[in-house]
C-alpha cells in the first residue's frame, strides 16, 4: 500500500505536466485557428494571401506530375515565367498531407494547405515542450506560453497560410535547442540535430537561416576563444556532423539547384506594398514579445558577464540581432518571436524570486493581450476591410472560375490577385506577387493608366483576357510603381465603368460587383 501511495506522487508531477501542456496546445490550437471563419467560407478553401496561392499552384503540379523540384513557374510574368527562390521541402510536406487526406475528402490538396502551418505549429511546442522538460529549464512554462500566444508566430502557423516560415521556425527552434545542449555538454546526437536542422532550414530559405547561423557560429568562436587551450582542441566528434551538414547542402544544389537574380529597377516601389518588407516599429515588436524584450539584453548581458551562465551569451546576440532586423524589416518577426521564447529561462532566473519573476512576465504580455483584442474584436474600421477582404475574395474566385473552361491566354489582373486568379482558373497570370515577377507586374501597370489598350503588349504577353477592379485603388497602385501619374482618363475606368460599349477588340464575358473580365478577340 506505501508503495503504491509512493508511485502515485511520483505520477503527480508528471500528470501535472502533461495537463499543463494539453493545456497549451488547445490554447495555441485556438491561436493558430483564430481565422477559421475567412478560410473555410461557403463551398471553397481560401488561402491567406497570393504567396500562399502561389506555394499551392506549385503542390498541384507536385500532385498532377510526381514529386520533385519546381525551379520555373510559366503561370506568372507570362509567358516568360519566373525562377523562384521556393524550394521543395514544404512543398513535399504538403503533398505528403494531401495524400493522407485524399481517401477523407475530395478537396484534400486544399485542406492540406490550409492544416500544414498549424500541424507544424503544434510539433513545434510539443518538441520545446519535451526538450524542456528533459533539460529541466527553468521557467519553461513561460516560453512555451509565449510560443502559443504571440501574435506573430501565430500569423507563421496560422491556418490557410501555407508559407516557409512555418517550417523555418520549427527546424530553427530544433537547431537552437540542440546549439543549448551542445554548449551544456550533452553532445550526444545533438550534434548530429543541430548540423541536420541547420542544413534543412538553409535548404527552406538562404537567408535568415544563414544570418542565425552566423551569429551561432561567431558566438561559438568567442566561447572557444575563452576556453582553454586543451578544450579548445578536443574536436572529436565534429567531424560527422559536419559532413551531415555539407551532405544535406549538396542535396540541397542536387535538387532545387542555385538561384540568384537580380532586382528590378521597379522594386524599391514594389516593395513598399509588401508589410513585411516595412520596419516593424517598437510598437510592432512589442505586441509580438512583449515589454520584457525591453530588458532582456540588459539581463543577458548582466548574467553573460557575471559568469553564471554562458549561453546568456549566445541568447544576447540572437536576440539583439533578430530585435535589431525587425525594426528593420517586419519578416524576422517571427525569428525574433521565436528566439526571445527560447531565452525566456535564461531572461527570467535574473530576477531571483519567482513570484517577481513570473509578475514581470505576465505584466509584460499586455501589448500581446492587447494585440489579440484588435484581431478577435476589431473596430468599424478594421471589420470594414477584413468583410470587404473576404468579399473580394469570393468574387475574385467567381470571376476567375468563368475562365476556367476558356482556351489558355495570359491574363491582365492587378499583380496582388494573379496567384489567386491561377489557382481557381488554371490560367496564366501576367503579373504576379514575387519580385521576379516585376516585369510583368510594370507592363500590367502601365496598360492600366494608358488611355487606350496596347496592342503590342497584349501581343507581346500573349493576352487572353483583361480583368479590372476597382479603379482608385488599381490606378493609384500603378501609379506608385511605375512613379508618375496617368495622363489622363484610363483603360482600367474605361474598362470597368463600361455597360455595352467596349474598346474595340475586348469583350465582356463576366462581372459582378467587384470584378469585370475582358475576353481579347483573336
Amino acid at each position: 500500500m506505501l508503495g503504491k501511495i509512493c508511485s502515485l506522487k511520483k505520477m503527480i508531477p508528471i500528470l501535472r505536466e502533461g495537463a499543463w501542456i494539453v493545456i497549451l496546445l488547445v490554447v495555441a490550437f485556438g491561436a493558430f485557428t483564430w481565422n477559421r471563419d475567412s478560410v473555410f467560407f461557403g463551398d471553397a478553401i481560401y488561402f491567406l494571401d497570393g504567396d500562399c496561392f502561389s506555394r499551392m499552384t506549385r503542390v498541384r503540379m507536385i500532385e498532377e506530375g510526381g514529386l520533385r523540384s519546381i525551379r520555373h513557374h510559366e503561370w506568372e510574368n507570362f509567358p516568360k515565367g519566373t525562377k523562384p527562390h521556393t524550394t521543395m521541402p514544404l512543398d513535399a510536406l504538403i503533398a505528403g498531407l494531401s495524400q493522407i487526406l485524399r481517401p477523407f475528402s475530395e478537396r484534400h490538396l486544399a485542406l492540406a494547405g490550409a492544416w500544414i502551418s498549424p500541424l507544424l505549429g503544434v510539433g513545434l511546442l510539443v518538441f520545446l515542450a519535451v526538450w524542456s522538460a528533459a533539460a529541466r529549464l527553468p521557467y519553461r512554462r513561460a516560453m512555451l506560453l509565449l510560443v502559443a500566444v504571440s501574435p506573430i508566430m501565430a500569423h507563421g502557423f496560422q491556418l490557410g497560410r501555407p508559407d516557409h516560415q512555418s517550417l523555418l521556425m520549427l527546424l530553427l527552434g530544433v537547431a537552437l535547442a540542440a546549439e543549448v545542449e551542445i554548449w551544456k555538454g550533452r553532445a550526444s546526437g545533438w550534434r548530429y540535430a543541430s548540423a541536420g536542422a541547420w542544413a534543412l532550414a538553409l535548404w527552406v530559405s538562404l537567408f535568415e537561416p544563414l544570418i542565425l547561423l552566423g551569429v551561432v557560429l561567431l558566438a561559438r568562436g568567442l566561447r572557444r576563444g575563452l576556453r582553454s587551450q586543451a578544450q579548445a582542441k578536443n574536436t572529436t566528434g565534429r567531424a560527422m556532423p559536419v559532413a551531415l551538414f555539407l551532405g544535406i547542402l549538396a542535396v540541397t544544389l542536387w535538387i532545387d539547384g542555385w538561384r540568384a537574380a537580380g532586382f528590378h529597377p521597379a522594386f524599391a516601389r514594389w516593395a513598399l506594398n509588401i508589410g513585411e518588407l516595412r520596419s516593424a516599429g517598437w510598437s510592432g515588436i512589442f505586441s509580438w514579445c512583449g515589454w520584457l524584450l525591453a530588458a532582456a539584453p540588459v539581463l543577458l548581458a548582466w548574467r553573460w558577464i557575471r559568469g553564471r551562465e554562458r549561453l546568456c551569451g549566445l541568447w544576447l546576440a540572437l536576440v539583439s540581432v533578430a530585435a535589431g532586423l525587425s525594426l528593420y524589416h517586419a519578416r524576422w518577426g517571427y525569428f525574433l518571436a521565436l528566439v526571445f521564447a527560447m531565452s525566456l529561462p535564461w531572461i527570467l532566473p535574473s530576477l531571483r524570486k519567482p513570484w517577481l519573476a513570473w509578475l514581470v512576465f505576465f505584466i509584460s504580455l499586455w501589448p500581446i493581450a492587447a494585440e489579440w483584442d484588435r484581431r478577435l474584436y476589431p473596430e468599424d474600421e478594421a471589420l470594414r476591410a477584413r468583410v470587404e477582404n473576404l468579399a473580394d475574395a469570393v468574387a475574385l474566385r467567381e470571376a476567375a472560375l468563368s475562365l476556367r473552361q476558356r482556351a489558355i491566354g495570359g491574363v491582365v489582373a492587378p499583380w496582388w490577385f494573379c496567384p489567386a486568379i491561377v489557382w481557381w482558373s488554371g490560367q496564366p497570370c501576367v503579373g504576379g506577387t514575387s519580385h521576379q515577377s516585376l516585369p510583368g507586374i510594370v507592363e500590367s501597370c502601365e496598360f492600366y493608366i494608358a488611355e487606350a489598350p496596347d496592342s503590342e503588349f497584349i501581343q507581346k504577353r500573349k493576352v487572353g483576357y483583361i480583368l479590372v477592379y476597382e479603379p482608385d485603388r488599381l490606378i493609384s497602385n500603378s501609379e506608385q510603381i511605375l512613379g508618375r501619374p496617368a495622363a489622363g482618363a484610363t483603360i482600367a475606368e474605361r474598362l470597368y465603368t463600361a455597360r455595352k460599349d467596349s474598346p474595340v477588340g475586348l469583350k465582356k464575358i463576366f462581372a459582378n460587383r467587384f470584378f469585370k473580365v475582358y475576353e481579347v478577340a483573336p
